[in-house]
């Protein structure tokens, strides 16, 4: 083992002598190293923050999220399969299971925290009161809820903060335990402080959180959720469960279904045609239903830098190969001292892992950049503390394994090239320099048609990926894309009721509309690329009884003037009139998208329809063209509008026309709606072309990206095609050299047949015939310019080696028997 480590030492030394004697060489390959290498780790940060890095919770393995399948409810939006519980049904989960140790409710809610200068809208969770419990976690100051405090209806004004929200906007204070805080016009006690780093369940959440138990929903909760809130079809809760010791998801699975089947019997009506299904909660944290595009997106990235790392191999190879060249006489040498084969080949692929691990120390220096760089382009949506890019001891091992993996792989071929020296060949070149015929090389020439064809593949990847951002850019969402903006108030967390609501928000359009710089203005549910509530639709006639499928469809309540405002065609019939209230006949318009849905080959106008669990029946009044709901790209999915004035919601936009560009125009509209209700928080204040940038992000990330490493690989190939192609070139003039080879030849020739030839058959080394034409003045010579000693090259035992070397370059005078020609006379 001691000699193994003296030679592992000894490799290491040589090793660096060769890189430092070689400084333009060296600095190529560290150059090509770390630019592979930092870009695989700085995809891999980002990977790794996202889906490998568990969230701060006891166990994760053990966590698992509940969530509904509907097999009988057509989903019309979004390609969701996974669709949380109602909190009815989640309360029977809870009572009834055999499998779970635990189960918390999760219900995400906008807050609006006022008492300061100015109402401010906080990210709020309402939540089972042992929901800390099941995720295992200790509060950093304070206590959790109590058991049991989850139960008094709207009488459990208690809050628990993150550690976010705690440092940055209560100065980490610890004073504030036990205080007040007022959110949607109610003070809540403030018991507790969550651990420093625990933002929720959900991967992209932000750090600022506030907790507060399900019982107070009549206080958070506004129009159709607040409606809605106990209804066993409303699917308006997500639930996570913790396994009990030694059972798996599907065992667990399997017997949460069973209860499913039950519910399912009890409550046909509301149950029918669903069931549940797990999810473990690493997986889950980014999106149950998203979780799997996130990966592909992942596994994308990576494989792109993944071929870039190949063509930083390749080149090296390459360049290892031409500069192998130029050491096949040490190489040589080293074999006629008796190193072995494997000696040989461990001497350069130690050479090879040190010059990667080099790299990978100058890859982890721009994967620090690099991942400071691409944080810096996120979306606005995603806060800058929402994920964590530190080079944790994931990231770090892993740019050491590539490091070690990257150093076998360039230095395989070049090592086992080189430790089968010609030696013949070689010695014949004696001290003159110069380097056996590798100018024309097989595998040198494999290597570069591979780097020039991995670079191709990559830029062609990201033509590609252009190619459908700017389709995605240029394609028309439907509706005003350039002069419009909006912003987002909630009524009911200031607990307004419905006719002061329809109030405020005929009051809000007037001063909107009244406002220097607008040219239209109106109110909607939903934002522009923003979804909105759903609810399963049926045609007249049809209901859950007669075997129909329903589809789950969006709604979208909006006053008059909506149209104009957003600049969506009417195709067919009418808009909404100031006529239609509650006391008149309930109508709607719909899209291309339903009307083709539900009535195909038909005229829809005149149709009516109905919500399930609701007996009336709406008239479909107008037919609008398609326009984006969700994001950029998608299927059109099928769209209600309804008149706010019979379909009340408290949670608004304001969505506002300009007659020229927007930004000029927001402060005197937000202060024309502030002027109507101070402690009214108003938020999401945004211009259509941010929102559609922010829809277009993922696709014009993808493209930069997958430009840059598409550049970067095809700049290594070039770099790895011309200095292979140098080091080629060089290695041939050396063999075209009037002093070198040739030269070599006749002199070997000469001692084979010469006068002289019976003495050198004689002299030390005669025995291998690879010896026979050894330089043993230039061979010495070399040693002593390398500052080498004979030990250095054959790795054995040094006394042996130096003895052995000495034979051969200080020979004994020959013994000359009798007669022979060359005996001295006397």
């Amino acid at each position: 083992m001691g000699c193994k480590m003296e030679y592992f030492w000894q490799d290491l030394r040589h090793g660096a002598r060769v890189l430092s004697k070689s400084p333009g060489f060296s600095a190529v390959a560290i150059l090509s190293l770390a630019l592979g290498i930092g870009a695989n780790t700085t995809i891999f940060t980002v990977v790794n923050a996202i889906l490998l890095h568990p969230l701060p919770v006891k166990d994760i393995s053990h966590l698992v999220e509940l969530d509904t399948i509907d097999t009988k409810t057509h989903v019309g939006f979004a390609n969701a399969t996974k669709l949380g519980l109602s909190f009815r049904n989640f309360q029977d989960y809870q009572k009834q299971n055999e499998v779970l140790s635990g189960v918390t409710s999760i219900i995400p809610i906008p807050l609006t925290w006022s008492g300061g200068a100015e109402a401010r809208q906080v990210n709020g969770t309402m939540v089972s009161a042992n929901y800390f419990d099941v995720l295992g976690l200790q509060p950093a100051a304070g206590r959790f809820f109590l058991p049991g405090e989850d139960t008094k209806l709207s009488g459990n004004n208690v809050a628990v903060i993150s550690y976010g929200f705690w440092a940055n906007k209560l100065g980490s204070d610890p004073n504030e335990i036990g205080k007040t805080l007022t959110l949607n016009a109610m003070p809540y006690t403030v018991i507790g402080v969550a651990p420093k780093g625990f933002k929720g369940t959900f991967t992209f959440a932000s750090a600022e959180q506030i907790w507060v138990p399900t019982s107070m929903y009549p206080q958070v909760l506004t129009g159709f959720g607040k409606e809605f809130f106990n209804d066993r079809r409303f699917l308006n809760a997500l639930a996570v469960g913790r396994l009990k010791q030694g059972i798996g998801i599907n065992q667990a699975e399997a017997s949460l279904k069973t209860i499913a089947s039950q519910l399912e019997k009890d409550f046909p009506k509301d149950n029918g045609g669903r069931s549940i299904a797990l999810t473990p909660l690493a997986e889950a944290a980014v999106g149950v239903n998203q979780h799997d595009q996130i990966a592909l997106a992942g596994t994308m990235m990576m494989t792109v830098v993944g071929l870039v790392l190949l063509i930083a191999c390749a080149n090296l190879a390459n360049l290892l190969l031409a500069r192998a060249a130029r050491r096949e006489r040490e190489m040589g040498l080293r074999a006629a001292l008796g190193a072995s084969r494997p000696r040989l080949i461990r001497q350069m692929l130690t050479e090879c892992v040190l010059l990667s691990l080099i790299g990978g120390a100058a890859g982890l220096v721009v994967a620090y950049a690099g991942r400071t760089l691409l944080w810096s382009f996120r979306p606005p949506f995603i806060q800058a503390d929402s994920i964590d890019l530190s080079l944790d001891s994931n990231v770090l091992f892993f740019t050491l394994g590539i490091s070690l993996l990257t150093g076998l792989l360039f230095g395989v071929a070049p090592a086992f090239k080189a430790s089968v020296p010609d030696l013949a060949d070689t010695l014949k070149l004696g001290g003159r320099g110069g380097s056996i015929g590798w100018g024309r090389n097989k595998l040198r020439s494999l290597l570069v048609i591979s780097e020039i064809a991995l670079s191709l593949v990559a830029l062609v990847g990201a033509g590609l990926f252009i190619r459908s951002m700017r389709d995605a850019q240029q394609m028309d969402p439907g509706f005003e894309s350039k002069n419009l903006f909006m912003l987002a108030f909630d009524l009911g967390a200031l607990h307004y009721d419905e006719g002061h609501g329809q109030q405020f928000l005929r009051a809000a359009v007037e001063r909107a509309n009244a406002t220097p710089g607008v040219k239209a203005a109106a109110i909607a549910s939903n934002f522009p690329l923003g979804g909105g509530f759903a609810r399963t639709v049926f045609p007249e006639g049809e209901d859950e009884s007669t075997g129909y499928r329903g589809t789950l469809t969006q709604l979208d309540d909006i006053t008059t003037g909506y149209f104009d405002a957003l600049r969506i065609p009417l195709l067919r019939g009418r808009l909404f009139t100031d006529a239609d209230r509650k006391d008149t006949a309930s109508v709607a318009i719909i899209n291309e998208a339903m009307a083709k849905k539900f009535w195909p080959n038909q005229e829809a106008i005149g149709k009516r329809f109905h919500f399930f669990g609701d007996t009336v029946l709406r008239e479909v009044v107008g037919i609008s063209r398609n326009s984006v709901v969700n994001a950029i790209g998608e299927v059109p999915p099928p769209l209600v509008y309804l008149p706010v004035t019979q379909d009340y919601a408290p949670a608004a936009t304001l969505q506002v026309q300009t007659t020229g560009k927007p930004e000029p125009v927001i402060a005197g509209v937000r202060a024309q709606i502030q002027s109507l209700e101070p402690n009214l928080a108003i938020t999401n204040v945004q211009t259509i072309g941010e929102i559609i940038d922010q829809g277009l992000w993922a696709p014009e990330m993808g493209a930069a990206l997958l430009t840059v490493f598409g550049g970067l690989a095809m700049v290594l190939a070039a770099v790895g095609v011309w200095r292979a192609g140098v080091l080629g070139n060089t290695a041939n003039a050396r063999n075209r050299h009037p002093h070198g080879h040739g030269r070599g030849a006749a002199r070997c020739a000469r001692i084979g047949r010469g006068p002289g030839a019976e003495v050198n058959r004689r002299r030390p080394g005669a025995g291998n015939p690879r010896l026979a034409c050894f330089d043993a003045p230039a061979f010495e010579l070399a040693l002593r310019r390398q500052r080498l000693r004979p030990s250095d090259l054959c790795g054995r035992n040094r006394h042996s080696c130096d003895r052995r070397a000495s034979g051969v370059l200080h020979p004994r005078p020959p013994r000359h028997t009798r007669g022979s020609p060359h005996r001295p006379a006397i």
